[in-house]
């Protein structure tokens, strides 16, 4: 594919429930978006650092089992694209303060909660994968 950008982290547990994030400021009346971790690549920074550091700094806890799972295109045009990694956690979350609430859902809670870009797309192809 293009060149990767962006990583991001299906983080699940042993029941492949996921774990998804609201952030920043809701405005009354405006939908809640969730979304998965992840951070934009600076320099020639690997996947696996990249990851590592958005949930050091979201959720200071170390992810297990780290995997990649999937390349998706984000700019045709520009040939830029997000690599996705899976991985469990093993400890103590401490959340940080852009990150208003934190939630495990099934596949079947899926259509209840509303999505930045494409992740709910990537959450599909993930619980697609589990079965």
């Amino acid at each position: 594919m293009g060149k990767i950008v962006r990583c991001s982290i299906v983080i699940y547990d042993d029941f492949n429930n996921v774990l998804i994030a609201q952030r920043g400021k809701v405005k009354k009346n405006a939908p809640v978006i969730w979304s998965v971790f992840g951070k934009d690549i600076k320099g020639k920074e690997s996947g696996e650092k990249c990851i590592t550091k958005a949930i050091d700094k979201d959720l200071k806890c170390n992810i297990f089992d780290l995997a990649p799972f999937k390349e998706y295109v984000i700019d045709e045009e520009k040939e830029e694209s997000l690599l996705v990694y899976i991985g469990k956690i093993k400890e103590f979350i401490t959340c940080h303060t852009e990150i208003n609430k934190i939630k495990w859902i099934s596949e079947r809670d899926l259509n209840l909660y509303d999505f930045s870009n494409n992740e709910k797309e990537m959450l599909l192809d993930f619980f697609s994968s589990r079965k």
